[in-house]
């Protein structure tokens, strides 16, 4: 009996918890410096770290752009069973990240000046310059900590371990918060102590994150680990092009910071730059909500992407979409309704600038609903290989539209400057979608009559039915009768033995078959069940004949491991998950 998809729903739900959680927690350390800065400096605080905000971008794009797509092609790579190749990439991106790391740190402290004089600063009021002088030099010699930091994240989400990448990124978010806390308002270490305080919290993470890959103690070899490879400058090379189509936003996010801020410092002095940091903040609370829903689709969206399993991922996509809008939306309707109070968290007291601040906030979270719709088409594109489209998408938000927008809005007033957001945010997306609704097709990389796919009740007379179903797609693909009755065998063997194996629980077996016929003439078998932990791979039977230990289950799985020509099994978000080549 066909059964619908439970893996999906199950398997997002597991991603979607810690993910969120997550969010919150990187939305509260990126806000906790500016909220205890403000409280204890004023608009002198506030507007030395948005000067500052230029270094992240350029962090980020390398940070992230290598963290996502070498995550991206560790997952791929795990959907295809091949397990080596994803451990050599990780290792091969983690130590390019450290590297970069290292020569960030020096450019900046050789050219800290210039920079910041480059990043708007030199207009600004001298104590404004000073402090973020201090600011940036601390954090600036920890780049490489952030990059450790947050390409771990992105492996331990591909790898299952996004409980521990949660934990350990809310523990340091909350490290973060604390030391703020202490460092400035206790200490009266003013922005220096933020600083010292974010460097901190990124400390407190790494550690958290250090049992994904290290050996436990009971000498269990883990899937995700360090070793050292040969290093292949193209294979991390083509890891961050795939992350560049979501980190180059942060190139034109920085270059939209530097007009910004050098508008709002002739127009409003310090006061104007202050209140861009709040919204800038806040926007934290609701676009990281969507960021997270995307981060969890994203391992999701690839796996199922190499297993050509197009149906769960549109559903992912559909799911993300929903979980978005819900946590987003929610978000920002909460904002909307207390702008005033988020003003005077940040320490505002002037009447004026609240209410300016007011105004600017309820902007920015209508502009949210276009904002998070388009994140999400994102990484949906970049994650099954659409990158045209992702980078189309990316480039409206990011400088097509947003550039041309803010230097028109330069022209008017402090009280329309904010229109910006709602403005770019809408224009962007309806362009991509017009863009994309008449775009012409190009050829596909990938035929999909190859795929075959099915989700059945584990009955024998389901998994029968389904082999014989098997049969004829293999037929129909020029396969030798060989290899039909082979790939028919290890369908029905593998999954008798899953149904054994779990007769005596309680619940039934379901299964998820997807057979690839590849371009070479072999075939590609992905299987997932929801039963406990078990690869049907390890069993073991003695010859027939001999009197203890023959097993029929085990027999006939031991013969398909025999004419595979390679497999590799996992326990993946709660179900076991099994590739076979024939």
């Amino acid at each position: 009996m066909k059964k619908k998809d439970i893996f999906t729903p199950g398997m997002f739900r597991r991603l979607l918890v810690p993910s969120l959680f997550s969010s919150v927690g990187l939305a509260f350390a990126n806000m906790a410096d500016a909220v205890v800065v403000g409280r204890r400096m004023g608009t002198v605080g506030l507007a030395a770290i948005s000067l500052c905000l230029p270094f992240y971008m350029i962090l980020n794009v390398f940070m992230h752009g290598l963290g996502i797509g070498g995550s991206a092609r560790y997952a791929c790579l795990l959907g295809e069973g091949r397990p080596k190749e994803a451990v050599a990439c990780f290792n091969r991106i983690m130590r390019t990240g450290v590297f970069l790391g290292l020569l960030l740190a020096i450019f900046f402290h050789l050219f800290l000046g210039p920079l910041l004089r480059f990043f708007g600063a030199a207009s600004a009021d001298p104590a404004v310059y000073a402090a973020g002088r201090s600011y940036l030099r601390i954090v600036a010699g920890g780049a490489p900590l952030f990059f450790i930091s947050y390409q771990l994240r992105y492996f331990l989400c591909s790898d299952g371990s996004e409980r521990l990448a949660g934990v350990g990124f809310l523990l340091g978010s909350m490290a973060n918060v604390l030391a703020g806390l202490l460092f400035v308002m206790y200490f009266n270490w003013e922005i220096r102590g933020a600083a010292w305080a974010t460097l901190l919290g990124v400390a407190v993470s790494i550690l958290c994150y250090l049992p994904g890959i290290l050996p436990s103690g009971n000498g269990d070899r883990k899937l995700l680990r360090i070793c050292f490879p040969s290093f292949r400058a193209g294979e991390v090379f083509a890891c961050f092009k795939t992350g560049a189509v979501t980190s180059s936003q942060y190139v034109f996010q920085m270059v939209f910071l530097l007009i910004a801020n050098n508008v709002l410092i002739r127009m409003a002095g310090e006061e104007g730059v202050a209140v861009f940091d709040i919204v800038q903040n806040a926007s934290y609370l609701i676009l990281y909500l969507y960021e997270g829903t995307a981060k969890a689709m994203q391992p999701l969206l690839c796996t199922f992407h190499g297993e050509r399993n197009e149906k769960a991922a549109d559903r992912t996509l559909m799911l993300g979409c929903r979980s978005g809008f819900v946590a987003g939306g929610f978000m920002a309707v909460l904002v909307a309704a207390f702008p005033d109070a988020i003003c005077r968290l940040f320490g505002m007291e002037s009447a004026a600038l609240i209410a300016l601040g007011s105004r600017a906030l309820r902007l920015f979270c209508l502009s949210s609903v276009f904002a998070g719709i388009g994140m999400l088409l994102e990484t949906y594109y970049q994650s099954v290989e659409e990158e045209r489209s992702a980078f189309a998408l990316a480039c409206l938000r990011g400088w097509v539209v947003l550039l041309p927008c803010t230097v028109l809005f330069s022209f008017t007033s402090l009280r329309y400057f904010f229109w910006l957001y709602p403005v770019c945010e809408s224009i962007s997306l309806s362009v991509f979608l017009l863009w994309r609704n008449r775009m012409r097709k190009g050829v596909a990389d990938f035929d999909h009559n190859r795929v075959f796919s099915a989700t059945i009740q584990g009955e024998n007379e389901d998994i029968t039915g389904l082999a014989e179903e098997i049969g004829n797609f293999c037929g129909q693909w020029d396969a030798q009768p060989r290899q039909v009755y082979f790939v028919m065998m290890a369908v029905e063997e593998i999954c008798m033995s899953i149904v054994a194996k779990n007769r005596q629980k309680a619940r039934n077996a379901t299964l998820q078959i997807t057979l690839i016929a590849l371009a070479e003439g072999a075939f590609e078998l992905h299987l997932r069940d929801n039963t406990e932990i078990f690869n049907p791979f390890s069993l073991h039977s003695a010859r027939a004949g001999e009197q203890s230990g023959f097993d029929m289950d085990a027999l006939g799985v031991t013969i398909v491991k025999q004419q595979a020509k390679d497999y590799f099994y996992r326990n993946y978000q709660g179900f076991n998950s099994l590739v076979v080549r024939i």
